[in-house]
Order: C-alpha cells, then structure tokens, then sequence
C-alpha cells in the first residue's frame, strides 16, 4: 500500500522543527521533498526499492537517505535526534491554524509551551495573550480551536489522500477471479472533499476468495470483521475500509443504496412507498409479494422510481430529486471536457518543474493550453516574481510559444493585500494574459472588513481571476469570513472567473458555495494549483467540486479553445 502521505508527513514535521531551530535552508528542502513525495504517481516504497528516490524532484542523497531508512524500518534517528533538541508536539500543535513555526518557537522560549495541554493551560490563564504576536483576541482564537479538535473526533481524510489508496485495492480486487464488478461507493464516489472511511461493493461469483483476499493485503494492520459477504479493515494509517459483496444482478441496486447521503437515501424510500414499493441494497421491490421490480443497474432503478438518472456527486437531496422527476437533471462537466488549467507554479517561485516540463506534461494530458502562475507578493516564498522577472519570464514563454503545440498563457498570481491593492501595477497586471488574484496573509479580518479587501481588488484592479476565494485549507485553516452574495455579486460584474481550486488541501471553492454562486449567475474555472507536473493531475478533483456544485462545460471557461479564451481574457 503506497505510504507517501506518511513519509510526507513526517519530511513536512523535520521541515517545522529545523525552521524553530532557525536552520537557514533546510527547511525549505524538507518542505519541497515532501510535497514530490506526496504528489507523485508511484508508490514512494517502490521507488526507494528500486533507488529511484533521485527521480522525484528536489530529493538529493541526503533527504533519499532518510526517506531509504523511515521505508524500509518505520523509524527515522534524525527525526528521533530532532524531537529531542526540540521536544514541541509539532505534529499535533500545527493543526491549530495560527500556529506556525516561527510563533511555536516563541511559545517554546517564553511559556514553556511543548504540547495541546500545556498550550490549553497558558491560553486559559490569559498568559498567551502576553507573548508577541498573539494578543487576546487571537488567545480566544486559538482556544476556541483547541476545543474543536477536541470535539470533532477523528481527523477524516483528503479525498486526494483517499484516493490512491482506492484505487490500489480497486486494482487487486479486480485481479481476483470471479470478481465481475468493483466500486468505491459512499461519499467517496460523491466526490466529497473529506472521507470517513472507503466502502467497496464488489460483485463476484466467489465471496470467500474475495474476503481471503482482503483481509490478507499487505497494509492491512487489524482486521476488524469478517463475514461470508461483509468484511472491515484498519489500514496501517488508521484507515478503515469496509466491503461489501453482492450478486451481479443486485449489482445496480447495492451500488445505489451505499452511494447517496442518508437524506437522499430516506426521499428515494419515501418516493418508493408512495407507488407501494420498497428499497434496499437487494432491489426495488413492490409491498406486497415482494416482486422484484429493479436491482441490476443504477439506471433501472431511478427509472422505476420516475426518475431521471442521477449523478452521483449530486446525491445530496438538495433539489436533484425535484429536477430528476421534471427530467432536468443537468448534463455535469466531465474531466475530458477540461482543455487546460489557469493556474500553475514553476521553478521561477516555489515550483519543482520548469515551464517547459509543466507544458510538456500539460501536452501528454492532451490539453490545448496551460498558464504558468509564478507567485507576486510578500508571501513566505523564497523567489516571488517582481515586474522586472516577470518581463524575462515573458521572453522565456515567447520563445516556447514557437516551438511547442501546446499553447502557453503567461499569467501571475498576485498577492491582494490587507486594502484590496494587488501587489503588482495595474501597469504591469495589464500585460499578463492571465491575472490571478488571491489572499495568503492576514486572513482573520473581520466579515466586513474581509468583504471591502475582496471587493476593492476586483474592482479596482484588471483581475481575470480570484484564486482559491475563501482561502481555507482543510483540517487546517478555516475559510475567510465574507459576504459571499456580495463578494460573488461583484465578480459576476467585473467579469471575474471564480477558481475552484483542485488541490486536495484546498477544494476551493467547495461544493454549496459553487452552486450559490452558480445560482447568481458566476462563471468559474477549475485549476490544479500545481506546483509540480505531477499534481496536474488535481485537476480532476476541481472536476469533483464542480459535478457537486452543478456546473456544466458552459459554465467553465477551461472548456474553451485558446481562441475562445483569448477573446474572453481581453
């Protein structure tokens, strides 16, 4: 089972305890192995088997060496070494937003601070508020935090994180013979931006080879259950996956049953009982005698029911049962509808690729177009791009322009400061084809506030786009607080695209603020935020988000040609 996201967890803590050693580069070497680790297609054991770690970029030998041990015996001696020059719970500490390094360090110095409790303590006494930095307000902030992790149980998992963990048991159990048909169900298939556990519906002809096989995977830490046609498992990250085996001709019916929210579940039964039949994961059957009515596909059963067909991702009875009986369910964008991406990061900031590799990649997925988004403004980066980097990198997008088949769109993403100005020339703005705006500091002003900052930037400045608009990062950071109607009102008048960003942290805009803004009449576009050639691919979870929010190709400006983007941009 591929254990990059471990591996990637534990280089992102090194990263956090080097910088409160105030080490000066290493940090930053940690921070980019970690994000080639987690981003990259191949399983990080089969790479360093193979001594391949070199392959992934910016893992030179010293970093391979770790990444060799932490593989191959589960423990890592330099971190060990570093937790004890540095005895802060960072791993845990670092789920408070507001919590970085820099003010863990001073914490550390000042209060003594090591932990969730000792952190608990000093906020409940007042003595947080003392050190610099925190203030009272942000001392309330941090408590009413604490007090949710406390309460919202076990961390759920990205769905980016989620997914080629699914799709490596998909691959074996479809290996398996007899098995017919294999689906990830529940709130993974709807495409939700966070999973609880993986439901897996399998039909086969042999159950008990199936469960064998199972419970004997390799990552598999504790089998919780097993059954004849039912099993559930604890992966070695914690993960629990259940499965479920069925008949090939209750396939459709089981799929349907185990893949929409609970509420679209209970509409579904209510519709059922009404033309006096009832539903389950076996069939839609009538009351009385128990007639099997439809159960072999997902189709036959929405039919049966008077319904319209409908998508997985929009099975959360918030009016699809409405538009399905009125056969309006809407046509969703899909991935292969998607001829390109408006934001992209390279070497020239905090990328691991260059323009040239970004473009080539965008080529083999067979994209008309991709825009590089190298980062303009204070904001933690190493390199941000100044108006003078940005003419050279021009010259550098000319010249590939000629020579390659993809077509590639120069663009920036600027930061938007505490007053709405951007962080670059609205001269200097006007020569980019693409202007992407987005917030990286300051991001707990209050709604009003956090509203005129957004609004003044779109009206003021020649922005195309607003990049991840609410700035969350999920299990991490909390969505900015402003008046969407407002926010999203302005953008639909400036004819400013609304990004729905695809990296698994991100998923932003999420899903109800897509349809809200839909509703108002907003136009968006689905971005990866790559900053490598491998998290292109996050494209595909924008696509997720937007299937949720109801958008159609129509809605999404990545549909376009590049002549049609043109025009639209200018």
């Amino acid at each position: 089972m591929r254990r990059n996201t471990e591996v990637a967890k534990i280089l992102y803590q090194i990263a956090d305890l080097l910088e409160i050693q105030d080490i000066q580069w290493k940090p930053a070497a940690y921070r980019k192995a970690a994000q080639s680790v987690e981003s990259a297609s191949e399983d990080i054991s089969i790479l360093t088997k193979e001594k391949r770690l070199h392959e992934l970029p910016g893992i030179g030998e010293h970093i391979a060496t770790k990444i060799q041990e932490l593989v191959e015996t589960g423990k890592l001696q330099y971190l060990k070494k570093l937790k004890k020059e540095v005895p802060i719970d960072v791993e845990k500490l670092s789920k408070i937003e507001g919590l970085g390094p820099k003010t863990l360090k001073r914490l550390w110095k000042q209060l003594k601070i090591k932990n969730f409790e000792d952190l608990k303590k000093a906020a409940e006494t007042g003595k947080l508020a003392e050190v610099e930095g925190i203030g009272e307000k942000k001392q309330q902030q941090i408590l009413e935090r604490m007090q949710r992790i406390r309460t919202q149980g076990p961390e759920r998992m990205l769905l980016g994180m989620a997914t080629p963990i699914a799709e490596e048991i998909v691959k074996i159990l479809k290996a398996i013979k007899g098995v017919q048909q294999v689906d990830i169900a529940g709130s993974y298939r709807r495409g939700k931006e966070t999973i609880g556990d993986i439901d897996i519906l399998v039909a086969a002809t042999d159950p008990t080879r199936v469960m064998d096989i199972f419970i004997s995977m390799a990552s598999v830490q504790e089998v919780l259950a097993q059954g004849a046609t039912k099993s559930s498992v604890r992966m070695e990250n914690g993960f629990q996956i259940d499965i479920r085996v069925v008949q090939n001709n209750q396939y459709g019916s089981a799929l349907q049953y185990f893949t929409g929210s609970k509420e679209h579940s209970i509409a579904l039964r209510t519709i059922a009982a009404k033309k006096g039949l009832t539903l389950s994961e076996y069939g839609l059957f009538t009351i009385k005698g128990k007639k099997l009515v439809a159960s072999k596909t997902e189709e036959e059963v929405y039919n049966k029911l008077g319904l319209q067909y409908i998508p997985a991702e929009m099975r959360e009875n918030r009016g699809e049962i409405a538009l399905a009986q009125k056969k309006k369910i809407p046509t969703l964008i899909e991935l292969k509808d998607i001829n390109g991406d408006f934001q992209t990061q390279t070497t020239w900031s905090d990328g691991a690729h260059s323009i040239e590799e970004m473009a080539k990649k965008g080529e083999q997925l067979g994209w008309k177009f991709i825009t590089i988004t190298d980062h303009v403004g204070g904001i933690g980066i190493t390199n941000p791009l100044d108006e003078k980097r940005l003419l050279k990198q021009a010259l550098m997008i000319d010249k590939l322009n000629k020579k390659m088949d993809i077509h590639i769109f120069k663009g920036a993403e600027i930061d938007i400061a505490k007053t709405g100005a951007l962080a670059l020339s609205k001269k200097a703005c006007k020569e980019l084809d693409v202007v992407l705006a987005s917030i990286h500091s300051s991001f707990r002003m209050p709604q009003k506030e956090m509203t005129k900052r957004i609004c003044t930037a779109l009206e003021e400045y020649p922005i195309h786009i607003l990049g991840h608009p609410t700035g969350r990062l999920i299990n991490r950071r909390d969505p900015l607080e402003f008046d969407a109607d407002k926010v999203f009102q302005t953008a639909k008048e400036r004819g400013v695209f609304l990004e729905i960003n695809g990296q698994p942290s991100r998923m932003d805009l999420n899903d109800v603020l897509v349809h809200k803004a839909r509703e108002l009449g907003c136009q968006f576009v689905i971005n990866s935020d790559a900053h490598s050639v491998e998290q292109l691919a996050y494209v595909k979870y924008g696509v997720l988000t937007a299937r949720r929010g109801w958008l159609q190709k129509k809605d999404v400006l990545n549909t376009k040609s590049v002549k049609e983007i043109e025009k639209v941009l200018k």
